[in-house]
This record gives structure tokens, sequence and C-alpha cells, in this order.
């Protein structure tokens, strides 16, 4: 989906399951400022549950596969995505669809008749909060950030745990969270694994608390070790690919993820590819459609109750890494091929990273990851390395048709991620 606010590249997207004894549920929030809600129905049996105790799920940013109930998810890029996994895995899942715009929300039922509209906005805590209280799943795909938001959803799980059912969420973060500050002058050999424990790799236990989406996170963890939910995180990395799912066909949602086409945005914009430094800063990346199966993967598990939750229930998606430096070459040889810049990349100047980003160097930082704890569960990415590299033409061509990043026929540009207090931070 395209708006004015497509021009806020930084904003994640997110999305959250509710269900309930009679029906399967989801809610989806589009984070970018367009929420969508999502609800359904379920045989409580299908998902391997009793007839006689239903249960209510909640759908916040990333999706899962249903339970007897409700879900809560935000309805973006990623969002949509997993929406579209969990309707696949779930033949008879009924969503509720919740969003701001009501042309939006109701194009979602248009496309399928188990979506339901409903309109509503990240900012209503109450609303989040009593919607949390019905369901006992909540999927969240609309914020890593918003913590005033996470914390009205933990608010109503516990609500929902004191009326006897414990419930479950899954919360997206992503790879940022492991951002160091460099801007693009080196490759770290810091990589990080999303198992517990590791003698190979660091762990996320490592990370200091005010490491970029953190905050949210620990919140999260700390809620699964008071014993009042079982939490879930999944933390995508450099997501890739066009989406082709029937809400983009329908022009329902985003198809198309942020940072990559930022820097090809820039690039076409300066007519040359850009990075910050030289480049040599990496980062993973994952194709849409493999981060679309695992959420549904940990949403099945989350389901069965057999795979890690709270401080052991960290996702990544990842399969492959590149440095920004094969990024901008890429870039150049699709500027080249269509005639609309030079090959080589450029390093950004001061000047242009006022323009571009506000003086963000976030682009230039280094994020590794390895998905071990997602491959332990059965997550059998499809997509590699090279497969992102050559979607960034693909990517180049639905930026210069469509009006996502411009106005007037020109793109825009806004603030990056800032360093605050010595860690990232989105811009206030």
């Amino acid at each position: 989906m395209t708006s004015n606010s497509d021009i806020r590249y930084n904003q994640p997207v997110r999305a959250h399951l509710l269900t309930d004894p009679r029906s399967h549920r989801v809610w989806v929030v589009d984070s970018l400022y367009k929420p969508l809600r999502i609800s359904g129905s379920v045989p409580t049996n299908k998902l391997g549950a009793s007839r006689n105790h239903g249960q209510e799920h909640l759908f916040h940013r990333r999706d899962r596969y249903g339970v007897a109930g409700e879900q809560l998810l935000t309805i973006g890029y990623i969002g949509s995505s997993a929406l579209n996994a969990i309707l696949k895995a779930d033949s008879d899942a009924k969503v509720t669809v919740y969003g701001r715009r009501p042309e939006v929300v109701e194009g979602f039922s248009k496309v399928d008749s188990r979506l339901v509209p409903a309109i509503g906005s990240l900012d209503d805590h109450d609303k989040l909060e009593k919607l949390a209280s019905e369901h006992d799943i909540t999927v969240n795909c609309a914020d890593a950030d918003g913590k005033a938001a996470n914390q009205a959803i933990l608010r109503g799980l516990k609500k929902r745990h004191e009326s006897g059912k414990t419930p479950i969420l899954i919360h997206t973060s992503g790879t940022g969270t492991l951002s160091d500050l460099d801007a693009g002058t080196f490759a770290t050999k810091d990589i990080y694994t999303d198992l517990q424990k590791s003698s190979e790799f660091k762990t996320l236990a490592s990370l200091p608390d005010d490491a970029f989406h953190r905050d949210v996170d620990l919140d999260i963890v700390r809620a699964d070790q008071e014993g009042y939910v079982k939490a879930y995180i999944i933390l995508p990395s450099t997501i890739y690919g066009i989406s082709e799912t029937p809400f983009a066909d329908a022009g329902l949602c985003n198809p198309q993820s942020q940072q990559v086409p930022l820097l090809i945005r820039i690039s076409l914009d300066r007519k040359a590819p850009a990075m910050v430094g030289e480049g040599k800063n990496l980062w993973p990346d994952v194709h849409i459609q493999d981060q679309a199966d695992l959420f549904a993967l940990v949403y099945q598990g989350a389901l069965r109750g057999d795979i890690g939750h709270g401080a052991d229930g960290y996702y990544f998606g990842e399969n492959g890494e590149h440095s920004m430096l094969d990024v901008a070459e890429s870039i150049g040889k699709a500027l080249e091929k269509r005639g609309l810049g030079q090959a080589e990349p450029k390093t950004l100047s001061k000047e242009e990273l006022d323009k571009y980003t506000g003086g963000s160097t976030y682009l230039g930082t280094n994020s590794r990851a390895r998905a071990q704890h997602s491959r332990e569960i059965g997550w059998k990415p499809k997509y590699g390395e090279a497969d992102f590299l050559a979607s960034i033409g693909p990517d180049m061509d639905w930026t210069l048709k469509s009006n996502r990043g411009k106005k007037d026929g020109h793109f825009v540009f806004g603030p990056g991620p800032q360093v605050v207090d010595g860690h990232w931070a989105l811009p206030q």
C-alpha cells in the first residue's frame, strides 16, 4: 500500500493475532499508518486443541497459523505476506483486518471472504489492551519500537491470563538490534546466534539493554518470565523481493521492502550508486517468502507448545549476508543498464547524508546473524545470496513505476535512525 507516510522508510511493519472458542480471528494493523484488522474461525480440533477448550488469539506484526480464536496483525509488506502464509496454512481461518482507512481495510474482505474489516489504530491503547485480553494469541507485526502499544498489549494479555488461560505473543523485532556504530569502514567479526547458548557466536543476552529495539524485546521476555504469557520474538533481517500476495496485487499493501529500495531511490536521485563510507559493513538478508514461512512455522510451533519461548524464544530470519558495497555495485549495474546513472559506487558526502537520511549513517552499520534456532525448529529457506542481488533490478523497476517515496513525481526523503546516548533510536 502507498501513502505519503511511505517516505518514512525507517518505520517498521508489524502485526497481531487473536482467537476465541467460536472462531479464529486475526487483527492486522498497518505500520504505514494504515492499520488493518483480521478475524477468523477455525475448528479447534483441527489445530490440535480440545473442542471443549477453544483458544483465542491476537496477531500483531508477524503472523501465525491458527488455533481456534482471534488474532491481531499489522498489514504492510511483512504483515500481508505473513497473513497470506497463514491463510494458506489454515484454509478455515477467518480474520479481522484492522486499520485507519475504511476503503483499504474493506478491500481485504473483497480479496478474501474470510477477512472481516474493522477500523482503529496503534495509538488506540485501550482498544489494543481490550483485544489482547479477549484473545489467546497475539502476533505483533506493527512496530518493533512501539513501547506504549506493546505495553498495552501486554496488559491485555495479563488480563487474559487472569481469566484462566495463558496467552501466546509472537512479536516482530529485527536484526537492527545487532547494529554497531560503524559507518561503512569495516566488516565486524561479531556474529550473533538466535540460540540461547553458543560457544561459537555471541548471544542476544550479551546485547546492552539500550540496543535498538531491545527495550521492547526485554519487556516481552520479562512478561514471559512472569508466567502470564508465552512469548516468541522473530527478528527479520534485510528483507527483499517484491511481494506477490493477492493483497499486494490488489494494491492494498506495500509490496516492497525498505532498506535496499531506499538505497535505490537515493542512487536514482544522485545518478550514482550510494553507500556509506567504503561499504564494507555486512548485513544478513532473507527473502519475503522465506520470512513469511518462518512466521507460520513459529506460529504452529507455539500452538503445539514444543518450541522455545521467552529468553529461549528468539528466531532470526537470515539466509546469507551481503556487504553494502555488494549492494551498491548491483545498483550500479542496474542504473547503467537502464541509462539512469553511472555504474561505479560513490560514497555519500556529509551534505548528501543530511539530504537523504537526516545525517544518519545507519546504512553503514554492521549487523551479522546466524538463524540457528530458526533452522533448528525446521525452517528451510529457499532463497540465497544470488537471489538477493538478482532482486535489485526488479526492485529498481518497481521503484521507478510506483509513487512510493515520491511527491509530485519526485523522490522525497526523511531522517533515518539516529545515535542517541551511544545507541540507535528512531528519529523523534
